[in-house]
């Protein structure tokens, strides 16, 4: 099956509720980060496993690029190569301090949510795809504004 073929339902299904699944742990965090409040002392701890797991998602989505980089001949050896920085790129933002980091994997996931929307549009990965890809980045996006304001 190449790229372009359409799976079955119970494949697209599957893809959904794995991607929602990945999605819990952003949504569960960043709601406990926000109502607990920045003076509890749990508040730390939260943060912290919320921002590595965004970062360890970011890499996930860069891996996602380098697959479909070497899926099809031939080989898309720039987008292979630019696959990688989203990883480099979460691995750094880890070093920022805190202040910076949550708005900083924001933009990251912004930025590879449209670079996803181009190589869509260019017609390089199934539509179906692209609509989680879409919803997705807008529900990580939403739960790093929450955690901005759970920090403000």
């Amino acid at each position: 099956m190449s790229l372009m073929s359409p799976p079955n339902s119970k494949t697209k299904n599957l893809a959904w509720f794995l991607s929602l699944a990945g999605f819990i742990p952003f949504l569960a965090l960043a709601l406990g980060l926000y109502l607990s409040g920045i003076n509890h002392e749990a508040f730390s701890s939260l943060f912290d496993i919320f921002k590595i797991w965004s970062a360890i998602i970011l890499s996930f989505l860069g891996g996602i690029r380098w697959g479909f980089a070497i899926a099809n001949e031939p080989f898309e050896n720039k987008n292979l190569a630019i696959s990688v920085i989203p990883s480099i790129l979460a691995w750094f933002v880890l070093l920022l301090p805190d202040a910076y980091t949550i708005l900083a994997l924001l933009v990251l996931f912004a930025v590879h949510g449209a670079w996803d929307s181009f190589y869509i549009n260019e017609g390089k990965v199934a539509p179906w795809f692209g609509n989680i890809r879409i919803i997705l980045t807008f529900l990580v996006i939403a739960a790093h504004v929450l955690v901005l304001f759970a920090v403000s």
